[in-house]
Parts: C-alpha cells; sequence; structure tokens
C-alpha cells in the first residue's frame, strides 16, 4: 500500500510538473479540466523523459531515480507556491451526490482491481506492460529486446510503470493508470461543464466511469483507458480550434495526440483522422462564415486571428508528430522500423519475418464482424472486407461485444467486460440525427465517424476505440440538456451504469475483493486464475535462465528468459535446425540452463496426441515415422514442437518440475 501512496504522490508532482507546461494555454479552461489536463500533460512528459533518463548506461539506477523524483518535487514546490493553482471546491448537492455515488464506486472497483495480483484474464499486463519494465529495472537501463515486439510500442505510458514497480510492485505501477482514470474524470467531467453546464459535466463523468472497459481497464496495467484520453481529448480540443479558432485549441490537441501517439499506434491513426476533419472543417467556415458557438469561452479574440486557418492546423499538427516523435525515432534504431512489426512487408524490421507478419495481421483481422468468415483452412487477413458489414460492426460493439476483444473473438466468447456499451454508441446515433450539431459537435462526430472506418477496415478490437467513449461521453451530457431525446439518453446512461457494474462486479470484483480483504491469500488467487504462477515458484529455484514456449507470462519470473516460439523472433533460427540434438546445442549457445512447455495451448490440434507419444513422458517413446514428421517440418510452428519431442526423447531435455499445463526441463 505504501507504494500506491507513493505513485498518487507522485503523479500529484507530475500534475504540477504538466501545469508548469501548459498552463499559458490553460486560463480560460474549467477548473476541473486544466487540472485534469496538467495532470495527464504532467504523466505524459515523465514517462517520455523516462526514455532519455533509461537509455543511459545504468540510467535506471539510483541517480535516473533521483532525477526524476527531483523533478516531480520541484513542479510540486513551484506550483504550490503559485496561487493560481489554488482551487475552489464546490459542494455536490442534491442529485449531484447520487452522481458522485455512481463515480465513487466506479472508482472504488478500479482500486481493488489495482490492489490485486493481475491474472490471466489481465494477459498483457502479466505478458508485457509489465513484464517489460521490469526486466529494464532488472539491467539497469532501457534495451532492446529481441523477443518482445511489443517491447517496441510507444512508451510515454508504459515507462511509468518502471517507476511505479520499483517502489511499490506490481500495484505501485498499476496505481498509476488510477491516477490517469483520477485525471480523465475531472478532464471529461471539466469539458462538458464548461460546454454545456454543471448537469452535463455529471453525465459525461458518470458516462466515461461506466464504459465496461473503461471500468475493467482503469484498475490494470493496460495502457488504453490512458491512450484513450489523450486522444479523446485532442478530438475535443480540435472541435474547439474549428469553432472557435484559438491557437491555444490547436498546441492542446496537438499535445494530447501527440501523447496519444507517443502511448499506442492508434494515435497516429486519430492524428490523420482530425488533421483531415479540421482540414475540412477550416474550408466549409471559410465558405459559410462559420461563427463561434456557445460554450467554452474566447477570452482574447486576437488570439483567434492568429491561431487561425492552415497556422493552426500546422500548430495542431506539428505539436503532436513533435511530442510523439522521440518513440519513432527510437524504433528506427532499433529496428528500422518507426511502427515495429506492423507494415513489415513495407517498411521492414529487425528479427521479423513475412512469415511472422502474416500470423500478426491475421490475428489482428479475426476481431469484430466487418469481414467474411473465412473458408476452412484459409486466414481471417484474406477474408474480404464487406463495406455492407460497417452498421453492424459498429452496432455490435454494444449488442455482442465478445467478437471485439480476447479469447476466443470469432466465435463471440471474448470477455463482455471489453465492452464499450450502448450509452455511447447511442449517443453518436442521436446527435448525428438530431439536426442540433453546431461547428464543434459536427467536428467531434466528423473524428469519430472517420475512426471508426478506418477500425472497421484495419482491426476492430474494441480497445482500439476507447478514445471516441471520451468525446462521446462530453457530447452524451450535452445531449441529455440540450436535446429532446436527452430524457431517454439519460435513462440508457443509468440502464448502462447498473448493467456495467453488475458485469465488472460478477466477473472480476467478487474474486479480487476477497484477495484485497485478506481472505484469500495472492498466491492462492494466482494458483486458481493463472496456472503458470505455480510452476514460476519451481523455475525460479531451479533455473538460471529459461526458455519458455507457448508460454508468455514472464513476469512472474525472477530469473531471465525469452519467449522463444519462433512467431516471437526470427533470431533463433529454427528453420536451420533438423534434430532435438541440434536444438539443444542452439539451447546451449543462447544459455538456457531449463526449457518450460506449456502443452496446454496445443491439446485442441488433432496432431496433439500423437505428438506427446514421441515424447516419452508417460512410456516409452513412439518416434515419427519419415511420412509423419516431414510435413511437420514444413510447419515452424510444429517444427518446434518436433524438435522438442525429439530432445525429450533423446534425453536432452530431463523433466525436473511439473505443473497443471505444462513441464520444465533440464537441458543436459
Amino acid at each position: 500500500m505504501l507504494g500506491v501512496l507513493i505513485t498518487l504522490l507522485f503523479s500529484v508532482g507530475a500534475a504540477c510538473f504538466g501545469h508548469l507546461l501548459v498552463r499559458k494555454l490553460t486560463p480560460s479552461l474549467d477548473v476541473a479540466l486544466r487540472i485534469g489536463v496538467s495532470g495527464l500533460v504532467g504523466l505524459g512528459a515523465i514517462g517520455t523523459l523516462t526514455l532519455f533518463v533509461g537509455l543511459a548506461p545504468g540510467g535506471l539506477g539510483s541517480a535516473g531515480v533521483w532525477l526524476v523524483v527531483l523533478v516531480v518535487l520541484a513542479a510540486l514546490a513551484l506550483a504550490v507556491r503559485s496561487r493560481e493553482y489554488k482551487v475552489p471546491l464546490q459542494k455536490p448537492e442534491g442529485v449531484e451526490l447520487l452522481f458522485l455515488l455512481g463515480i465513487a464506486v466506479a472508482v472504488l472497483f478500479a482500486l481493488v482491481s489495482m490492489l490485486a495480483p493481475s491474472d490471466i484474464i489481465e494477459w498483457d499486463s502479466l505478458a508485457y506492460h509489465l513484464a517489460v519494465p521490469k526486466m529494464w529495472l532488472r539491467d539497469g537501463s532501457i534495451h532492446y529486446i529481441s523477443f518482445i515486439h511489443q517491447s517496441n510500442f510507444p512508451g510515454a505510458v508504459d515507462y511509468l510503470y518502471i517507476w511505479g514497480l520499483l517502489w511499490g510492485g506490481q500495484a505501485g505501477a498499476k496505481a498509476f493508470t488510477l491516477a490517469f482514470h483520477l485525471f480523465g474524470l475531472l478532464a471529461v467531467f471539466g469539458f462538458a461543464r464548461q460546454m454545456y453546464g454543471q448537469r452535463a459535466g455529471w453525465w459525461a463523468a458518470l458516462a466515461w466511469a461506466t464504459v465496461p472497459a473503461v471500468l475493467w481497464l482503469s484498475g490494470t496495467a493496460y495502457i488504453d483507458v490512458q491512450n484513450g484520453l489523450y486522444a479523446g481529448l485532442g478530438i475535443l480540443f480540435a472541435g474547439l480550434f474549428v469553432r472557435d479558432r484559438l491557437s491555444s485549441c490547436a498546441w492542446l490537441s496537438g499535445i494530447m495526440l501527440g501523447f496519444a501517439a507517443g502511448s499506442k499506434y492508434t494515435g497516429l491513426q486519430t492524428i490523420f483522422a482530425v488533421g483531415v476533419v479540421v482540414a475540412v472543417g477550416l474550408v466549409l467556415s471559410l465558405r459559410v462564415g462559420g461563427s463561434a458557438g456557445a460554450g467554452m469561452p474566447s477570452p482574447n479574440p486576437s488570439r483567434s486571428v492568429r491561431g487561425g486557418g492552415v497556422a493552426g492546423l500546422a500548430v495542431l499538427c506539428g505539436a503532436a508528430l513533435l511530442v510523439a516523435a522521440p518513440w519513432y525515432v527510437k524504433n528506427v534504431a532499433w529496428t528500422g522500423n518507426p511502427v515495429f512489426p506492423f507494415f513489415y512487408k513495407q517498411l521492414g524490421g529487425k528479427n521479423w519475418s513475412d512469415w511472422q507478419a502474416a500470423i500478426y495481421q491475421n490475428e489482428q483481422q479475426s476481431f469484430g464482424a466487418g469481414r467474411a468468415s473465412p473458408q476452412e483452412g484459409q486466414d481471417y487477413a484474406l477474408g474480404k472486407i464487406e463495406p455492407q458489414r460497417l452498421g453492424h460492426a459498429i452496432l455490435g460493439l454494444a449488442y455482442q461485444p465478445g467478437r471485439y476483444i480476447n479469447p476466443a473473438q470469432t466465435s463471440g466468447q471474448g470477455f463482455p467486460i471489453g465492452a464499450i456499451g450502448v450509452a455511447v454508441i447511442a449517443t453518436l446515433l442521436i446527435w448525428l440525427i438530431s439536426g442540433r450539431a453546431g461547428p464543434f459537435e459536427s467536428s467531434v462526430l466528423g473524428v469519430v465517424l472517420l475512426s471508426l472506418a478506418m477500425w472497421f477496415v484495419l482491426s476492430e478490437q474494441s480497445r482500439y476505440i476507447i478514445a471516441l467513449a471520451v468525446p462521446l461521453s462530453v457530447l452524451l451530457g450535452g445531449a441529455v440538456v440540450r436535446l429532446r431525446a436527452g430524457p431517454m439518453l439519460a435513462g440508457v446512461a443509468v440502464v448502462q451504469a447498473l448493467v456495467s457494474f453488475y458485469v465488472v462486479k460478477s466477473q472480476r470484483f467478487d474474486a479480487q475483493i476477497q484477495v484485497v480483504m485478506g481472505k484469500v491469500s495472492a498466491d492462492e488467487y494466482l494458483a486458481q486464475t493463472t496456472p503458470f504462477s505455480t510452476m514460476a515458484l519451481d523455475i525460479n529455484k531451479l533455473a538460471h535462465k529459461v526458455a519458455l514456449y507457448d508460454e508468455v507470462f514472464g513476469y512472474l519470473l525472477d530469473v531471465p528468459y525469452m519467449w522463444a516460439n519462433p512467431g516471437h523472433t526470427s533470431e533463433f533460427g529454427y528453420e536451420k535446425l533438423n534434430s532435438g540434438d541440434e536444438l539443444v546445442a542452439r539451447l546451449k549457445e543462447v544459455g538456457f540452463s531449463h526449457v518450460y512447455v506449456n502443452f496446454s495451448s496445443s491439446k485442441g490440434d488433432p496432431r496433439f496426441e500423437r505428438w506427446m507419444a514421441t515424447i516419452g513422458l508417460g512410456g516409452p517413446a513412439l518416434p515419427f515415422s519419415a511420412e509423419e514428421r516431414a510435413p511437420l517440418m514444413a510447419d515452424l510452428n510444429w517444427r518446434v514442437k518436433v524438435l522438442l519431442g525429439e530432445a525429450v526423447a533423446g534425453q536432452r531435455l530431463v523433466p525436473v518440475a511439473q505443473g497443471k499445463q505444462g513441464v520444465l526441463f533440464e537441458v543436459r
């Protein structure tokens, strides 16, 4: 718990740092929005600073820690001395207390999830969001990791977890997500309040807090909520720029979009969508002589002239690209591809191949309802995009969420807590047919629609469009107080909140609260939810360095490891290995003392039983015949399994421990 408190205090200091960076751009903002923006900018800036600190040899040692902490403390001291940072408190009254209660329940869910151990449902938390920072901390610096391609993803958010792990372990790292969530709630509330009034602010904040995916992810080490806040606020400030031509709005939009692209590749799509819509909006306003609408004030009209037109658009896009640039420059230096491993065929990349790129593309395009179901044996990536499915794909976010998130997304069995929810989808439809959208709303809706079109073509994962829930939540607040359909939409938002609470409570909260309250130990909880956790204890005792096959939860290990499957890296050279002895020789060359094989992932394959017979763990080994072996060796995934089986049968890999899903072997 001490680590959590340190992270939250650190985040307050980061907000002060952010305030110093953007205070000249925010004097006209609602105070809640101003605090939220300062917090988000400060955390993103510290995350980016961590890149430069960590790249230095030993940069994540004590000197680097003190550098980052001193920056935050100095900002905190300066901000405390500044009168402009004093916040007038306004006590909620009447029905506002109900909104506050709903939001507090959402925050409680996040707090419990943050304190509970990450489990198999938080797949990416364990696979790389926490695992990669842990590896860098162990090594004392940030460096290239060949076998986790996600380590090349932009890290303005992920790199903050380095500090959280350092002083507070897993909970200390995940507390940064909670801090982002709190700043985001203030920002959404403040934006809607300034645009549409106090009541709209409460509706917007409740809508955002109870988007099912947000309710789930805000207590994890995933970065989709954080990225969504950056991208969503970038969209909102861009809409204000189209309406008011304030240079401050162009700068704020660009900075937010820069951190969006600096935390996830999808931020680049948002920059593109915003750039296109803003350009169109500027052209249309010139033709009709558009005027500013009601909402956010323009205290200095002269700034509108200086920020208008092409110059403002250039500021917006330029600021976004400048803020995001360090992450893409690093990628070019490490892999030769700024968006590695995407667009491998066009841009290339290190330790990757066409075969791996095809597997990755197929997995990305297996989500949603936009593609025709592939024929038997055909990849989803080859499935034809069917434009007539666009409406089904978008509306399906509300009524069949299991198609848009792992696992088993192709059969609609993904976790329902990854849904976007019906409230924000209804908001989009209501504003589109209302006829009441002004320049601000039209610009925001334009970006949302263009973003959905790109999402439909590229990868229909619900987590990839959480950003759109931010502006739609603000528009929900506006619709409730301004549109005839407002009362109906308010009812939908309340139902969505209740359903979200029920789904996340039953799927996550009920089990997690048992751990947080001490009724179930963390080890017992992990043993029940994450089978590899018990095997990890044996690996930590027995191994010096372990190769993991069909297992990615290396965060649970305290010894060096590698994802050894061929789909993760091409450096191992499996295509050149032809026997179990050659595989063992390569394992020794790389320095592995042990190998762990997770057998559960292969059980659905009809070849599994025959393969297990060749290993001989339960009796005499029955090797493949030449006719059986040849087609398996032609498939790189099965080639590795064949070689592993031969190495075990030849006693070059000797079992030393067995778990629920796999076996640990010693390399001989």
